[in-house]
């Protein structure tokens, strides 16, 4: 074989080898499979949520116009049921408006009392010398030695003769001034308020003569102090001037 023939095949020989190489050798080159048109379509797109509505309106515009793509599911409150009402607190936190047809009960009105307010009330006080405590059973004898009488709201009372109505009252010289009729042996005391209310059913003078010597007699019996209405030891300028208040009064109920 001669130099020409020799260098023709050669070069043949490098032509298919680069040939072959241009076409098997380059995986660059291969052609990734074309995926179906109707697996595409039938493919659903799930939209995720959005930070921002720009954000938003520029992923919507690359966004596939199709109909079976899937979109996020808005959480919302259920609607409530027209027939039902949440509870609605008023002004007050104890006061609840239910709203479903039910009427809270109104509160009870007090009581008014048939009884007319006093004109006048004149007030003596009765107290224990040097801190002495009265017992209970010790202010019981002497009260029913004195004619006095328990009753309501549990006090004592001097009863008019004639139709049973209070003349004058004795009641706790401590708040809520009433005694406890079944605790007789364990009360102590201080002390008890003398008290009569205008108009009565005596005379302002005859009741206020009947409360002074009943007072007198009580404070002799417990070893105590009568004092007045400004509670200082009750002295005879106070009793002329109570006693001529008091006449005054009888005479100006005489002539209404």
């Amino acid at each position: 074989m001669d130099t020409w023939t020799l260098r023709f095949v050669l070069i043949a020989v490098g032509v298919v080898i680069i040939i072959g190489l241009f076409l098997f050798g380059n995986p660059d080159k291969k052609r990734k499979p074309r995926a179906s048109r109707k697996r595409v379509h039938a493919q659903k797109v799930r939209r995720e949520p959005k930070l921002s509505d720009a954000e938003s309106a520029d992923d919507e515009a690359d966004m596939p116009d199709t109909d079976e793509r899937q979109t996020e599911l808005a959480i919302e409150p259920a609607p409530l049921s027209p027939e039902r009402h949440e509870p609605r607190f008023g002004p007050d936190d104890d006061e609840i408006d239910l709203d479903v047809g039910y009427e809270r009960p109104a509160e009870p009105e007090p009581a008014a009392s048939d009884a007319p307010l006093p004109d006048k009330i004149v007030t003596l006080f009765i107290k224990a010398r040097d801190n002495h405590i009265i017992s209970g059973a010790e202010l019981l004898s002497v009260s029913l030695k004195s004619g006095l009488v328990f009753g309501e709201p549990g006090i004592f009372h001097r009863l008019n003769e004639e139709d049973n109505k209070p003349v004058f009252s004795m009641a706790n010289l401590t708040n809520p001034g009433v005694f406890d009729k079944n605790a007789w042996n364990t009360i102590e005391i201080r002390g008890v308020t003398m008290f009569m209310t205008l108009p009565g059913p005596k005379s302002a003078l005859d009741a206020w003569d009947s409360m002074l010597a009943t007072s007198r007699r009580l404070a002799e019996l417990l070893h105590a102090d009568l004092l007045d209405d400004n509670r200082e030891v009750f002295s005879r300028p106070r009793a002329l001037q109570i006693k001529e208040e008091l006449r005054e009064y009888d005479r100006g109920q005489a002539e209404e």
